[in-house]
This record gives structure tokens, C-alpha cells and sequence, in this order.
């Protein structure tokens, strides 16, 4: 129990974990069916599968998808007492954050569909109405950018940009490449990509994460509608979750 524990708290905190199980066991072993082991992103160790070779390898094998973005993994070793262990590893990640900024007919849009894929959603308007989102969605008033400094968890939030007014969005962009958001991306043209970079060099921000801004956002899908151009931007946040890197010829083509 303490070991689930701890799980849920670190997980709370924001750390992603990975939750070892011994779920098969054949022979003498160390360890029986559901022991498990909590590895934390910084290598913390809570319960134990077994300890020995089987606990070296399983922290091996956590580790490694710590470093990756697999979701599960099975591994089947031989033990020193002559039998055999088999032990399921799963991936628990902090909850999954999308941050819109902009409440007309494609930020709402992109709110309702994220929120259909898991993420907590929260969107910033001027005003903070709740009109057209869905009931769960946090909205927040803010008219500068300045607000995304009082944004918690930013590391573990998406930030997608869609205010529909281009000065407003470059604004709002270069903040968000300066905080420590996991992505930033905008709705627009090339166009608009040029001038966010543009500022955000003269702002001083390094350019490796300037060449993450992902501008035109969203996958190559031919999206049109707003909710067409929602699904299009939350299945790329989705690829960067599960893989962490969008293959560039699945982007949307920049229109100039």
C-alpha cells in the first residue's frame, strides 16, 4: 500500500513514474505475484520486486522508459533461486494540460476536442466567459500576456495560440517561448510564423526553443472547419505525448 503511495504522490507532484509488478512467477523465486516497485524520473526506488539481478534489471528497464515515452513493457528473466519472474511495467504520467489562448470559434473548438482526449483545458479570454465550452473547461480572464506567469504546471502544459488577431498572437507566443510550457504552437500562417520567431530572437530566447514554436500548428489533416482544424491540432499534441516528436511531413503546410 505504501508503495501505490507513493506512486500517487509523486505522480501528484508532477513527476512521471513508472509502477513495476511482478505479475508471473514460475518456481522459487524472491518475490511473489504482485509486488511492485515505484521508479521515479529522478531514480527513486520505493518497494521492491525481488531485489538482486531482477530488481537491477527492472530498475534498468524503468529507467529506460523514463528516458522514452513507452507505455508499458514486459520482461521475463531467470532468478538465482532456480525460477522465473515475470514483471509488467507501466508508465503513470501527471495529468496532460493544454492551455488556449483565445475563445472564438477555433480556440472553443480545440478546447471541447482536447478535452475529449483527456487534457485539462483551461482558456484565457479577455473577459474569462465560459460561453461556448463545455462543462470541466477552467477559463481564466486575461488580456496580456503577462497572466502565463501565474500559470501552474507549465511543464507539463501545451500552450496552443488562437486569439485570431496577429499582434495579439505574437505576443502571446513569445511569452510562452520565454515560460517553461512543454509546446507552444500557434494558429496562422508562415507569415506569422516569421514574425513570432523574429521576436522572440530579439527577446532573447535561445533558438532551440524558438525552432520548437510549431506554426502553422496542427497535422497536415486539409482541416477547414474550426472543429476540423481542433481535431487536427490536438492529434499532433497527441503524437507529441505519446512519441515526442511530430514527423515534419505529418505538419501542416504553411500557407505563406
Amino acid at each position: 500500500m505504501r508503495t501505490l503511495q507513493s506512486l500517487l504522490e509523486h505522480v501528484a507532484a508532477g513527476e512521471t513514474c513508472i509502477l513495476a509488478t511482478v505479475v508471473g512467477v514460475e518456481g522459487s523465486a524472491p518475490r511473489k505475484d504482485a509486488a511492485r516497485m515505484v521508479v521515479t524520473a529522478k531514480g527513486e526506488r520505493f518497494g521492491t520486486v525481488g531485489g538482486g539481478q531482477i530488481e537491477d534489471e527492472t530498475l534498468s528497464e524503468a529507467l529506460a522508459m523514463l528516458a522514452g515515452h513507452e507505455l508499458t513493457r514486459l520482461i521475463r528473466r531467470p532468478v538465482r533461486c532456480g525460477g522465473e519472474m515475470t514483471v509488467h511495467l507501466e508508465r503513470f504520467s501527471p495529468d496532460r494540460r493544454l492551455l488556449v489562448v483565445g475563445g472564438g470559434h477555433v480556440g472553443s473548438a480545440v478546447a471541447r476536442v482536447g478535452q475529449g482526449a483527456g487534457f485539462h483545458v483551461t482558456v484565457i479570454t479577455p473577459d474569462g466567459d465560459p460561453a461556448r465550452l463545455p462543462a470541466g473547461v477552467e477559463t481564466r480572464a486575461g488580456n496580456l500576456p503577462a497572466v502565463l506567469g501565474g500559470i501552474e504546471g507549465s511543464s507539463r502544459t501545451h500552450v496552443v495560440v488562437a486569439t485570431g488577431d496577429m499582434e495579439a498572437d505574437v505576443g502571446w507566443a513569445v511569452a510562452a517561448l520565454a515560460g517553461q510550457f512543454t509546446s507552444v504552437g500557434v494558429v496562422g500562417s508562415g507569415g506569422k510564423a516569421v514574425a513570432v520567431r523574429h521576436q522572440a530572437a530579439a527577446s532573447g530566447i535561445v533558438p532551440e526553443r524558438i525552432h520548437a514554436l510549431r506554426c502553422p500548428v496542427g497535422l497536415d489533416l486539409g482541416a477547414v472547419t474550426p472543429e476540423e482544424i481542433a481535431v487536427a491540432i490536438v492529434a499532433e499534441l497527441v503524437l507529441l505525448e505519446r512519441r515526442g516528436e511530430v514527423p515534419e511531413g505529418w505538419r501542416r503546410a504553411s500557407r505563406g
